[in-house]
């Protein structure tokens, strides 16, 4: 059974469904809660079962599920399938966009200080080491996730979620 984004369950007629079962995280799942404000959102919690227990008086309580707010995003969900060398879809693009506070820059060259070196001289020492003739710069620029150039604030604006939350607006 899966949670649709208004909270009710669903199931597609074949049975249960492992829909948001873990072997890595046994007695729980993946659900999903719309949200209140943005209500195209889908909030993820991480359902664990619990066991009945014995009261004081010898009956067999039940205990119902919890629901605890679930970080790991959609990594983890069978039904969405990723891949670790792409990254996350850029799913707040447009309302970033959107927002107008926010400008394009033009992505800079590529350092050697980005891949974790000190200089090109320190590069090619590494290369070499590890068995390649020469450390390959690449001659590309910095591009935002979805491809585009990167983004900055525009003068005189915040867009940190700290600033948002100041400001009283729930961000999608």
């Amino acid at each position: 059974m899966k949670t649709e984004s208004n909270g009710a369950e669903k199931n597609n007629g074949s049975g249960p469904s492992r829909t948001g079962s873990s072997d890595t995280l046994p007695n729980s799942r993946k659900v999903y809660v719309a949200g209140k404000v943005h209500v195209d959102l889908r909030v993820p919690f991480r359902e664990i079962s619990l066991a009945a227990t014995k009261t004081m008086s010898g009956e067999i309580g039940v205990n119902e599920p919890v629901r605890v707010y679930d970080t790991s995003g959609p990594w983890g969900d069978p039904d969405i399938d990723l891949d670790v060398t792409c990254g996350l879809p850029p799913l707040r693009a447009k309302w970033i966009r959107e927002r107008g506070d926010n400008e394009e820059i033009e992505g800079r060259m590529v350092r050697p200080i980005d891949d974790g070196y000190l200089s090109v001289a320190h590069a090619e020492k590494s290369a070499k080491r590890n068995g390649s003739e020469k450390y390959e710069l690449r001659s590309k620029k910095f591009k935002g996730q979805s491809g585009s150039d990167p983004l900055r604030a525009r003068a005189g604006k915040a867009v940190t979620q700290l600033y948002y939350a100041r400001q009283g607006i729930i961000t999608p």
